[in-house]
């Protein structure tokens, strides 16, 4: 099955899908609601799902962020990645960072940002961020997409309005 799976930008018909993948793989609806919310607030920069045949496998999104005081940076914030129980550890997650990477390329973002595992995220080239945001954990991490575009700046990072709703 893994030979056949696509990764695709979601739709809207996905997202009934994607919610229930999302709750399996983090066990609640908290990253669920997230997403309805980064949906629904228009706060979507990138929404990819990997897909078998017949079922989504796994879901990225890539949402607006703010820097404050505002520079010219286009920057994002990967967040959730989750892969279905059944089929994490195989290179889907992986697989959906890489093409998000690239994409985010293609849509001219500066920077991307990450709350998640450093040996995971490492793989791809984020390092820890020393830039101050809402979260101050040693789990932020950065990839400059633009090269040297996050040296030397005092700003702070805001994640979308959505993500305060998590506890």
């Amino acid at each position: 099955m893994m030979d056949q799976m696509i990764i695709r930008e979601a739709t809207k018909s996905d997202v009934n899908e994607i919610y229930q993948l999302v709750n399996l793989a983090f066990n609640n609806n908290e990253e669920s609601n997230l997403i309805c919310d980064l949906i629904t607030n228009d706060d979507v920069l990138i929404n990819l799902v990997a897909t078998s045949t017949t079922t989504i496998l796994g879901n990225i999104v890539v949402s607006k962020m703010l820097l404050i005081p505002t520079l010219d940076l286009f920057c994002g914030a990967i967040g959730p990645l989750s892969v279905l129980p059944d089929y994490q550890s195989k290179g889907i997650g992986s697989k959906l960072i890489e093409i998000a990477i690239s994409e985010s390329k293609i849509n001219k973002l500066d920077a991307l940002f990450v709350l998640g595992s450093p040996k995971f995220y490492q793989k791809f080239g984020f390092k820890k961020s020393n830039l101050e945001n809402e979260y101050n954990t040693q789990n932020f991490q950065e990839l400059e997409i633009t090269k040297e575009c996050l040296t030397n700046i005092d700003s702070k990072i805001h994640y979308a309005e959505a993500f305060s709703n998590l506890s």
